[in-house]
């Protein structure tokens, strides 16, 4: 608590105050303030948005990325394959392994 000393009256409002916000805190209506969620309506939204999100980027980059393949046929963009040696090394994958972990041997690759 600091040092500051009030008059009386505004001392009193001020404690008046704290103590009403701290009684705020732990009520049921802060907790439901814009009542009930309905979890598997907020899940089918979620769900669908993220098919639309989806959709818009294969449009836009004429590219499926659940199949990891560039889209069939004419498109805005041409996708090309390239050698993993052609690119800086940060686009290529990788796998970092601390001492002491362990990983399943078919996970770790030798390029």
């Amino acid at each position: 608590m600091s040092n500051v000393h009030l008059s009386g009256a505004a001392a009193l409002e001020r404690l008046s105050a704290r103590r009403a916000l701290v009684g705020h805190g732990r009520s049921p209506v802060c907790r439901s303030l814009f009542g009930p969620v309905d979890h598997e309506e907020l899940g089918r939204e979620l769900r669908e948005r993220l098919r639309e999100m989806g959709e818009d980027d294969q449009r836009r980059w004429d590219y499926n990325f659940q199949t990891d393949t560039p889209l069939p046929g004419p498109g805005r963009l041409h996708w090309e394959e390239v050698e993993a040696g052609a690119v800086p090394a940060f686009y290529r994958e990788t796998l970092q392994v601390s001492v002491g972990s362990k990983i399943a041997p078919g996970l770790v690759r030798s390029h």
